[in-house]
């Protein structure tokens, strides 16, 4: 009963970022469970330092912890003040960073492990995900993947920016029971 209020009101705070911001939000209710699961496939306690671009309400930071890694080891960037806010309380040993993501670079991070993106890359502007990829694969360890997410079909980040960073994507999953259904990619440096 008190894992469907928690679910309640996370889907609820959601909501009324959403509406209060929709495209840096992007999504009306939280990924799922089932989607967070295929986000974080391969993590477990070896991992030294993982960095969540856009955790809103902490779905992929539950899974990720649930994968064995330490909440110490957890870099979480969110851009939304109030779900930054709640992310610090929650999870009290991570770090909490309320910025943005292609600002990664200033921000002092060891070489990260992998990066889980719950970003809407779809609905930003393609110098913003230039800017994005760019931070992210600066703060990585060589042959460190980025997870990203998308209701799409094809790979989130078109074509011209793979080939300006030298990246490539496989896709991983495909969760049907996400709503929306949602694809799993693991874009790398080539």
């Amino acid at each position: 009963m008190q894992a469907k209020a928690l679910k309640l009101r996370e889907t609820s705070s959601f909501v009324v970022e959403w509406l209060k911001a929709p495209l840096v939000t992007a999504s009306v209710i939280p990924s799922s469970q089932r989607l967070a699961k295929k986000m974080v496939v391969g993590l477990d306690a070896s991992v030294e330092q993982v960095i969540e671009l856009g955790p809103g309400t902490g779905v992929f930071t539950n899974a990720i912890l649930a994968a064995g890694v330490s909440e110490a080891a957890l870099v979480l960037v969110e851009l939304n003040a109030k779900f930054a806010t709640q992310l610090q309380h929650k999870y009290p040993q991570a770090t909490v960073i309320n910025g943005s993501a292609e600002s990664l670079a200033h921000f002092g991070l060891g070489k990260a492990d992998r990066v889980i993106s719950g970003l809407p890359l779809l609905s930003i502007r393609d110098v913003d995900v230039d800017a994005i990829l760019g931070a992210a694969f600066s703060v990585m360890k060589p042959g460190a993947a980025l997870v990203q997410f998308t209701y799409g079909y094809k790979c989130p980040v078109k074509p011209a920016l793979m080939l300006k960073h030298g990246l490539m994507a496989r896709r991983e999953n495909f969760v049907l029971n996400n709503f929306p259904p949602a694809y799993v990619y693991h874009i790398y440096k080539r």
